[in-house]
């Protein structure tokens, strides 16, 4: 098994911390994991993306080429990275900002209020911890608990205050995913 994510949006969206909560979680689970970044020049505001595998064996490389999953926060990532997912793939998107989606008979396409929910809880910029659960619930790649442990371990001291939101997010954008 071996399973390719795209993660992608602008900076200070949370991008690389979403890819790496997904790594640091597969890792616990004892699967062999990538986890690649790129970023623009500017952190916060220009173009963030990042690619993670997942796999039962070695990983020969670390870039995507066609992907499993693309988890997009932005309009301009969810167009630029569309059409690198392959035939029965998932696109999990932010649908509280992206209003052109593509309709495909190819892909599995989740729109997810990730926004409005996240500010319905706490802040519309934590919309990656609520797209967090919804890839967790579409995939069932990675133990939610295993997801809620690297949280605490990641999160860095001067941020504790947000463990306890990221977990109400996690767990919302888990629950409002249909099967």
């Amino acid at each position: 098994m071996e399973q390719r994510i795209i993660i992608a949006g602008s900076g200070g969206q949370g991008i690389l911390f979403l890819g790496k909560v997904i790594a640091y979680a597969a890792m616990k689970e004892g699967k062999e994991v990538t986890w690649f970044p790129s970023y623009g020049a500017e952190m916060r505001g220009g173009t963030a993306n990042c690619m993670v595998i997942v796999a039962d064996e070695l990983i020969g490389c670390p870039i995507i080429k066609n992907a499993d999953f693309l988890i997009a926060l932005n309009e301009a990532s969810y167009k630029k990275f569309f059409n690198r997912v392959k035939e029965n793939g998932h696109v999990i998107y932010d649908s509280s900002i992206i209003q052109n989606s593509n309709s495909s008979e190819r892909k599995k396409i989740h729109p997810v209020e990730a926004s409005q929910e996240a500010s319905l809880i706490a802040n519309p910029k934590l919309a990656n911890m609520i797209l967090l659960g919804a890839f967790l619930k579409v995939s069932g790649l990675i133990n939610i608990d295993n997801v809620v442990k690297a949280l605490e371990e990641i999160i860095p001291p001067k941020r504790r205050e947000l463990l306890d939101i990221n977990k109400k997010l996690v767990l919302r954008g888990f629950s409002i995913i249909e099967n």
